[in-house]
């Protein structure tokens, strides 16, 4: 091969990874994403990145890519719909049910109009799409450099203003996307080692309505002791907008034991992640009021800052952070070769959710609120393969189990998860008339279990409940293009 030739292959893959910019995410367990082509999401992740010629190795395990053979780069997109349904009751801190209510003309909702859905449930989800992009180079007979534009970790969910969840959740977004570099080394034709740093961007999007009479109620201060304040009285919003560029690494190591056999250890270290950004207050003039004026209930400062001394909201927006950090995860992974024809895979992978314990606001140093979540560690074991039908078709196929590492006691509609299962189909095509061209189809349906949403708000969050259950379900087709030069 020429040198001008290979450089325009060289462009040309990169190309591949270069529209990758804008990126939405695709719901996994917690709010984890997984980081395959359509070849891994066909397998349900099954076997990981060790499958011959997998360029995806450049995020997952960098020492498989040791044994990739030639330049490869592929450029996939995800498309996902996740649905979300919540039957049940929601409650004021007096007990009181909470109905639905109309947005009016103003776009805020008209509390002095009739309550809609008679308080049976809501609906929540979304729709979203994910590009990413993998890229191996192999350097002589034992290195091999990976690049790949990847979505570790995303989760969105919406419900709408006027619903009962208003103050719980309306709307939801967390996502990272990160630019990776990986390096790999062959030690023998049976083991290789590999690592990698990951430069991302994080951000996060989140509002929900303030209800500032019932917060007052909560609070221990002697100005408001015995006071029943009504909750639910004018409305106010809170948004905030954060995001922050962090930095991590990631390690593997692969052995072949067998012709047919391959073996994998991956594994990618905690990365920590304070983002800032600004939060702003939506607010009618009379909860604006509450924020500026005087409080109704004496005490000096606003109502706010009698409640919660040294607590001091602004109508107009000041500054937010919160930390938000990347869990370490491991895998184990395993493919066997039957024949030219069938290949298995197997993985097992946990995630270290347990380091996220809550999820705390701040603005200046003093703590708007802090809402408990208490994560648990979680595991996901994928079973699949690859069935080549033809010299120019491969099946695949696959099941996945993906505990939720949510609890019962601090489950909230921002992330009603369960225990989740995939199953997934697939297909690959090479193309014969561009020698090197493959394209690749999967589609994954995710089962998710029914789970409880039994939950208190914190006071500072209006101490409103929940009883109900929450069902959810996602589809995943993601398609690739693949192309080894």
């Amino acid at each position: 091969m020429n040198n001008k030739k290979q450089h325009v292959q060289v462009l040309l893959g990169l190309a591949l990874m270069g529209g990758m910019m804008v990126t939405a995410p695709v719901k996994a367990g917690g709010f984890s994403t997984p980081t395959y082509g359509a070849p891994g999401w066909g397998r349900a992740f099954a076997g990981g990145s060790l499958f011959k010629n997998d360029p995806s190795s450049a995020y997952n395990n960098p020492a498989a890519m040791a044994f990739i053979d030639h330049n490869i780069a592929q450029f996939t997109i995800d498309y996902a719909r996740i649905k979300m349904k919540f039957k049940g009751n929601a409650y004021d801190y007096q007990g009181n049910p909470v109905s639905d209510i109309p947005i009016g003309d103003d776009g805020f909702p008209n509390v002095g109009a009739a309550a809609v859905n008679n308080n049976n449930g809501g609906q929540g989800g979304f729709t979203a799409w994910l590009p990413t992009g993998f890229m191996v180079m192999p350097i002589g007979d034992r290195f091999a450099f990976g690049l790949s534009q990847v979505v570790p970790q995303g989760m969105r969910s919406t419900w709408d203003e006027d619903s009962k969840f208003r103050d719980f959740a309306v709307d939801t977004n967390i996502e990272t996307v990160g630019l990776t570099g990986s390096l790999s080394f062959k030690v023998n034709d049976q083991f290789s080692i590999g690592g990698g740093l990951i430069v991302q961007h994080s951000r996060g999007f989140v509002s929900q309505n303030i209800n500032l009479f019932a917060s007052a109620s909560q609070s221990t201060a002697p100005e408001l002791s015995g006071v029943q304040l009504p909750p639910g009285v004018g409305t106010s919003l809170i948004r905030v907008k954060v995001d922050n560029i962090s930095t991590g690494w990631f390690t593997g190591v692969t052995w072949k034991p067998t012709d047919q056999d391959t073996l994998g250890l991956n594994y990618h270290a905690k990365i920590k992640n304070k983002m800032t950004g600004k939060y702003n207050i939506y607010a009618d003039a009379y909860n604006t009021a509450l924020l500026t004026s005087p409080s109704p209930v004496g005490g000096n400062g606003t109502l706010v800052e009698v409640a919660y001394p040294g607590l001091k909201l602004f109508p107009n927006g000041a500054h937010a952070s919160t930390q938000l950090d990347i869990p370490a995860t491991a895998g184990f992974d395993w493919v066997h070769q039957f024949n030219d024809r069938f290949t298995l895979g197997a993985s097992v992978a946990w995630t270290q959710w347990s380091s996220f314990k809550d999820l705390t606001l701040k603005s200046s140093g003093t703590t708007i609120v802090s809402i408990p979540y208490n994560y648990k560690d979680s595991w996901m074991y994928s079973l699949g393969g690859d069935f080549r039908a033809t010299d120019e078709l491969t099946l695949r196929a696959g099941v996945a189990i993906d505990q939720t590492p949510t609890r019962n006691s601090t489950r909230d509609p921002r992330i009603p998860d369960g225990d989740r299962t995939f199953l997934s189909l697939g297909a690959g095509y090479d193309v014969k008339a561009i020698k090197g061209l493959s394209f690749d189809v999967a589609y994954s349906h995710q089962f998710v279990q029914e789970v409880k949403l039994k939950t208190k708000n914190v006071d500072r969050l209006g101490a409103a409940t929940l009883d109900g259950k929450a069902e959810s379900s996602g589809d995943v087709v993601s398609l690739s293009a693949t192309y080894a030069f």
